[in-house]
């Protein structure tokens, strides 16, 4: 029996999102296996090694960023494993600590201790955001910006702000 792997795409209301374009890859270097979703928004890969899988789905501005994106786990010999991605319309947010000392940086979505003079990379959902910062050595203290985070756009902080 083979190793394979069935994901389930789906969109933030539960519908099926066909033309879905889908890259499965072992790691940052592997340029993978790309496949386009059909109608049902399902993808099969019916002969896999045993290994630890990643996926970057997208469509658009919509992708998987903000969900699953790995097993966390090698597939497993003779067994079909089943994965899912749910696409959203997300923008890319670069976090730039200029400070001589570490921050946390938080919202809903994510929280970061960003240590002194480095950069820090997520992926949040379209719209607004409070972000609040912190410096580490003063818990309780800290600042609040709202960012409006834009489809398929990078939007840039700077701490302290």
């Amino acid at each position: 029996m083979k190793t394979r792997l069935l994901i389930t795409l789906k969109d933030d209301k539960g519908l099926s999102v066909a033309g879905t374009i889908v890259r499965l890859f072992k790691n940052a270097a592997d340029t993978g296996i790309v496949r386009v979703a059909d109608s049902s928004g399902i993808l099969y890969y019916p002969d896999l090694e045993v290994a630890l899988y990643y996926w970057l789905a997208e469509k658009g501005c919509k992708n998987n960023r903000a969900s699953q994106t790995t097993l966390n786990r090698p597939l497993v010999k003779g067994f079909i494993l089943y994965g899912y991605a749910v696409l959203s319309e997300t923008g890319t947010l670069k976090i730039t600590n200029k400070s001589a000392e570490a921050y946390k940086l938080f919202d809903s979505t994510f929280a970061v201790k960003l240590p002194a003079d480095t950069i820090y990379f997520t992926y949040p959902k379209v719209g607004l955001h409070k972000i609040r910062a912190e410096k580490v050595s003063t818990p309780g203290v800290g600042k609040d910006s709202i960012i409006q985070i834009k489809c398929s756009d990078t939007t840039y902080i700077k701490v302290p702000f």
